[in-house]
């Protein structure tokens, strides 16, 4: 016999990565839009991380491995827009510890900028091999809704009534005992 699942929705914990100044402002803008329950990760060097909250002050950061960051996320999103920014070596190590750990690893360029430079193309050929998915849009209120649509969506409080009713189709569908 299988049970019902009570959960009734999913909020995926996403660790965004700023690449470099320009990841960093797109932050701060997310935050202001109303972005939350985010944790936000900058490289500390040798494997290691500082990560804080989306709406924690800058120096709140608290430093973890990144294998232990990844084995606590769904998912790890990397933000920026100037190419010639993006920190090539640790995104090779995030990559490394989302893959052992079953992640997706996404990338979002909001108005990317100098990738026709040398190193900007460079460090969009690491993106490209090291991400799952590699999405470019025009401003930082799009990056918003995406990330936002990943980790599931802002949510209001429900009244969720505890005796549903076996006449509703929509009880007998999602308990998948319809008629057939």
């Amino acid at each position: 016999m299988t049970s019902t699942p009570t959960r009734l929705s999913y909020q995926a914990r996403i660790l965004v990565v700023p690449l470099g100044a320009s990841g960093n402002a797109l932050v701060q803008s997310m935050a202001a839009g109303g972005l939350t329950n985010m944790r936000i990760v900058a490289d500390a060097g040798q494997s290691a991380a500082s990560v804080r909250d989306i709406r924690a002050a800058v120096g709140s950061e608290i430093t973890e491995t990144v294998a232990d960051l990844a084995a606590s996320a769904d998912m790890m999103v990397l933000l920026g827009s100037d190419l010639t920014q993006v920190p090539s070596a640790f995104v090779a190590t995030l990559a490394k510890a989302a893959r052992a750990n079953g992640l997706l690893l996404a990338g979002v360029l909001v108005d990317q900028q100098n990738w026709e430079s040398a190193r900007g193309a460079y460090a969009l050929t690491v993106l490209r091999r090291e991400l799952d998915m590699l999405v470019f849009v025009r401003e930082v209120g799009l990056a918003t809704a995406f990330i936002d649509v990943l980790k599931g969506g802002r949510r209001k409080p429900v009244a969720v009534d505890a005796t549903p009713n076996p006449a509703d189709p929509a009880t007998e569908e999602s308990t998948g005992r319809g008629a057939s």
